[in-house]
């Protein structure tokens, strides 16, 4: 069997594992991604890119990605239930990409700019003490530094932690692609759906050819997501599509605080990077995977006796800091009490989708998102206790 040396295994083609690859491979560092399947292949995911998204992507790979977009639209609407509550249009950018064809684009760019690509070969095992992977066709590989972008089910994330996720604290999504049709019409902007399921939402994504819709919510909280999957299919479209279901652990803001051990770095939702609101991931898992890069790229090149983990998790913490703000918001808007509050809001003010559209463009901080919506929601409890007053 043939031993293969590189200075960083990147496992996961995806976002992360890809912007990672390419940042080093750019970088001049001899780098090289493993990853089970044979690209491209799909990938449940609702395929949201948000202005956030695009910043990122433009400062990693720096080229368009109009080939890869399916639609652009600049709105939202929301609803609970059956219930239209508010919309804004015409406001901000947000695109759709089927991840078919995304992560395919990105992978391309990691490997034009030199990344070694080993695909449709699972890692069957890792041996931290010798550095050292062996894959499912018996090859080996060695290396200075592994980067595990190999998602929420990380084999990475197990070998390090005992698990890869934790089921108390980790979200579970199903989703369909539903062809669009004379029964089933296209949309112009995404749908957000509050009610249809607990600790979570519904969404209707729109696609060139399809709807992508789906629901996701805390996986302890709900204890039959099937069957609230078919509920909201019948709120949305009358009946049920016929179209497969899939399902998938979502780790919505359940990110790790250390984010590897020793010349290991864990990215993008191997390390728990997706937002709880607004279901973002992309972003969160390219930039990770772009701070790992530059970590290694540092200490490799100016070979300093700094650890790059401890690099990382400096930058690393700019991430965690707004996923920390995100999972704050998820007391003010997921719990019944607040729900309310939140829903009865929704429909009198224009403010709450434009901020919503603001922090999803990056041009507004979750913290700033948090007290403005702890204003509204907490003016709207003292509503409840004197309403005469108010």
């Amino acid at each position: 069997m043939r031993n293969n040396h590189f200075d960083v295994i990147v496992i996961g083609g995806g976002p992360a594992g890809s912007a990672a690859a390419r940042t080093l491979a750019a970088g001049g560092i001899n780098v090289c991604v493993v990853d089970k399947c044979i690209f491209p292949r799909d990938k449940l995911c609702g395929g949201l890119l948000t202005l956030r998204s695009k910043k990122i992507f433009d400062k990693v790979f720096g080229v368009s990605w109009d080939p890869i977009i399916d639609v652009i639209s600049r709105g939202v609407v929301f609803y609970y239930k059956d219930r239209f509550l508010n919309s804004i249009g015409n406001y901000r950018d947000l695109h759709f990409t089927r991840r078919y064809n995304f992560d395919n684009y990105l992978l391309r760019e990691a490997e034009k700019a030199g990344a070694n690509l080993v695909l449709g070969n699972a890692v069957k095992n890792i041996n931290i003490r010798d550095k050292l992977l062996i894959l499912g066709d018996g090859a080996l590989l060695t290396y200075k530094y592994l980067i595990g972008a190999d998602g929420v089910n990380s084999i990475i994330a197990k070998t390090l932690f005992g698990n890869s996720f934790n089921k108390s604290t980790i979200a579970f999504g199903l989703e369909m692609e539903i062809p669009i049709n004379d029964q089933h019409k296209s949309i112009v902007d995404p749908e957000i759906y509050f009610g249809v399921v607990r600790w979570g939402y519904g969404w209707v994504f729109p696609k060139k050819n399809t709807l992508t819709v789906g629901i996701a919510g805390l996986y302890s909280k709900n204890q039959d997501l099937k069957k609230e999957f078919i509920s909201f299919l019948k709120i949305r479209f009358g009946d049920i599509p016929e179209a497969g279901i899939k399902g998938h652990y979502i780790p919505f803001g359940d990110y790790r605080d250390q984010p590897g051990i020793n010349n290991i770095l864990l990215c993008g939702d191997a390390a728990g990077l997706v937002e709880p609101i607004t279901g973002e991931g992309i972003a969160f898992a390219m930039q990770s995977g772009y701070y790992a890069a530059l970590s290694i790229i540092e200490v490799l090149k100016k070979n300093i006796s700094t650890v790059a983990l401890d690099l990382y998790k400096k930058r690393y913490k700019e991430i965690t800091g707004a996923l920390k703000h995100a999972n704050m918001l998820r007391y003010l808007i997921f719990p019944e009490i607040t729900q309310h509050i939140f829903i009865s809001a929704l429909p009198k003010t224009r403010s709450i989708p434009q901020k919503h559209m603001d922090l999803m463009a990056d041009e507004m901080e979750y913290g700033q998102y948090v007290r403005f919506l702890m204003g509204k929601i907490g003016k709207g409890i003292l509503k409840q206790i004197f309403p005469l007053k108010l």
